[in-house]
């Protein structure tokens, strides 16, 4: 019979952990005391590590510099990308403030430019039709007055000597106030080969380019002598006047108060020799326009004070 201190006890598993049960006998390297070592605690764990960790050391002052530069460094950068964000649109506000400036300045010229405006302006001009077939001096000289009752453009006349510039249609205002409108109300033609007037209130009568003038002064030709102001016209020592030898109906009125000549005159003609037209032509323009006096330390004319419109014109213009 087997007793039971014959039955063999099984072997127990070896610590590999290195950590042994109490009581249990050292093996060879192990603490000649005998003791079993415990495990270390999670105090002692963590107070190894942060006493690993503290080799690096931080002062209150370290880091207050480094929070100043870093803030510093940043907004450096916040100012540079303001800066950069506002340039942007002012350059894009003085690009669009020269834009408007520019256009106001050329629509400001070009409304200058495009004088006598419709329904606005209401000029008048010394005319004159100059005959050297004619016998005599001075006025007799000129033919009289046209007449016509047409006016499908407001460039007309009445009988006056006077050119009514006052168009009511874009197409006879601005660049387009041209001689041409005032030849077709009045029913004539002038043209560098001939002067036509056809109207049913004036005789008809054609004066034509290359006949031999009864004045002695050669062959005829068409002119349009032009002076911008009526003053000009007057003066005694009256400068010369623009002359135009084509393209006569797309002259251009200009302003106010000129005076035109269209001359049948000799090709020998003195410009200097050729009257103006009658003065009772230009005192009917001081009825109407108001007066300008030359004033010769001036580029431009001086108002006289005369007071002008229309008081003497017909109510049906």
């Amino acid at each position: 019979m087997v007793t039971a201190d014959q039955i063999p006890l099984p072997a127990m598993a070896e610590d590999t952990t290195g950590w042994s049960e109490k009581g249990k006998r050292p093996k060879d390297g192990d603490d000649e005391t005998g003791s079993t070592p415990s495990r270390p605690s999670k105090r002692q764990s963590s107070t190894s590590k942060s006493d690993g960790e503290s080799s690096v050391v931080r002062t209150p002052s370290s880091d207050g510099a480094r929070k100043v530069a870093k803030a510093a460094a940043t907004a450096g950068q916040r100012d540079r990308s303001f800066v950069s964000r506002m340039g942007f649109p002012a350059l894009i506000a003085l690009i669009c403030l020269l834009g408007i400036s520019v256009v106001v300045i050329a629509r400001s010229q070009r409304e200058a430019l495009a004088t006598p405006r419709e329904n606005l302006d209401h000029w008048h001009a010394v005319y004159g039709v100059y005959n050297c077939m004619n016998p005599g001096e001075g006025d007799a000289k000129y033919l009289q007055p046209f007449l016509s009752t047409d006016d499908a453009t407001g460039i007309h006349s009445h009988g006056d000597g006077l050119l009514h510039i006052h168009p009511f249609v874009s197409a006879a205002s601005g660049d387009s106030a041209q001689l041409r409108h005032w030849f077709a109300e009045m029913q004539v033609e002038v043209t560098p080969e001939r002067i036509l007037i056809e109207n049913v209130f004036d005789p008809r009568q054609e004066l034509v380019a290359g006949e031999e003038c009864a004045d002695g002064t050669g062959k005829a030709e068409v002119k349009i002598l032009h002076w911008d102001f009526d003053f000009q016209a007057l003066a005694d020592d009256r400068p010369e006047p623009e002359v135009f030898t084509e393209d006569l109906g797309l002259i251009k009125f200009e302003h106010d108060r000129e005076v035109y000549v269209f001359a049948y005159i000799g090709e020998n003609t003195d410009l200097a020799d050729v009257p103006i037209p009658p003065a009772d032509r230009f005192n009917t323009l001081n009825n109407v326009s108001a007066a300008l006096d030359y004033n010769p330390d001036s580029l431009t004319p001086i108002d006289s004070g005369v007071d002008g419109g229309d008081t003497e014109e017909p109510a049906d213009e």
